[in-house]
């Protein structure tokens, strides 16, 4: 029966697709989730002759999108793209978000796009060691905004935190906005936030970037060091985006969906969108996908184990 099966794979991913295929984005309409989706799905109806139909099913910090796929069936016609959120954070965040890390297998990579670490233009602290020094003569005085409690912005606070030994209070919005203005206002001490939406402020002096999370300087903020350059080398992250599928999913299918979207986000459009927001294409083979989104959650899973942070 193994010897039937492996024959078959082939010709089950000569056939796909079969019918139209539901490309589910755990974000509203509008956003760089969605666009990218969106320009994926158009590519994919075309190379593989079939439409490939975006349905938004934003909520519960992804977990709604999330719950559609695992329970749709595992045959490659139902996706997912969607962020790092889904499967680093919501199983640590949520008792029972309704889904395992287990059902899901990733599909192909798009992107990681980090953050930057921002002080108001007439901070003191003018390099991150200058910030860790005062936060630990001072403990838990320094704050903190976040884009809300067990967002990326407010784990990789937490991160620095654990790493260095200083105490913060953590101030959560909702949404990178008004963690920025707090910031271009002098209300908070420091802001994690995306390099898209902080690049602009940082480039016009309205707020001053110590750091960025990224292995390498960005191109649009070439002054701004890495925090592994300033000696912070745990303090490396990303928000990334990728596609994902049922975990039960044949495995040829998932394979030819990895080559049809590693070759798409090489196109002009892509990674013109990808670098808008501060991200470089990432292509990866399906194991390297899997072996990262393992990799991430255990990593996220020693950052909130001791906060106890909940969502439920």
């Amino acid at each position: 029966m193994a010897l039937i099966g492996m024959a078959a794979s082939p010709t089950m991913a000569q056939e796909y697709p079969q019918r139209p295929v539901r490309v589910l984005v755990s974000f509203p309409a509008g956003g760089t989730t969605d666009i990218l989706a969106r320009l994926i799905s158009e590519q994919l109806s075309r190379r593989l002759n079939q439409p490939f139909v975006v349905e938004n099913r934003a909520g519960a910090g992804t977990v709604i999108a999330a719950q559609a796929l695992v329970r749709a069936p595992a045959d490659g016609h139902t996706l997912l793209v969607t962020t790092g959120t889904t499967t680093s954070f919501m199983p640590l965040l949520h008792s029972n978000p309704g889904f395992t890390p287990e059902q899901i297998t990733g599909v192909a990579m798009l992107g990681c796009s980090p953050l930057a670490l921002d002080v108001p233009a007439n901070s003191p602290f003018r390099s991150v060691q200058d910030l860790v020094e005062h936060g630990k003569a001072n403990p838990n005085r320094l704050n903190a905004a976040t884009q809300g409690a067990g967002a990326i912005s407010h784990l990789v606070a937490e991160l620095l935190a654990s790493s260095t030994g200083i105490g913060f209070t953590a101030v959560h919005f909702t949404g990178s906005a008004p963690g920025l203005n707090a910031t271009v206002a002098g209300q908070v001490d420091f802001y994690f936030d995306g390099v898209s939406t902080s690049a602009p402020l940082i480039q016009a002096g309205r707020i001053r970037g110590l750091a960025v999370t990224s292995e390498r300087r960005m191109p649009n903020l070439p002054d701004v060091p890495t925090m592994t350059e300033l000696g912070f080398p745990a303090v490396t992250a990303c928000a990334w985006y990728g596609v994902l599928a049922h975990s039960d999913t044949p495995a040829a299918i998932v394979s030819l969906l990895n080559r049809e979207i590693n070759a798409i986000i090489q196109e002009p459009a892509l990674r013109e969108r990808l670098t808008r927001d501060g991200a470089e294409p990432t292509p990866m083979s399906v194991a390297e996908l899997n072996r990262f989104m393992a990799e991430d959650r255990e990593k996220w899973r020693r950052v909130v184990a001791p906060l106890n942070i909940r969502m439920d």
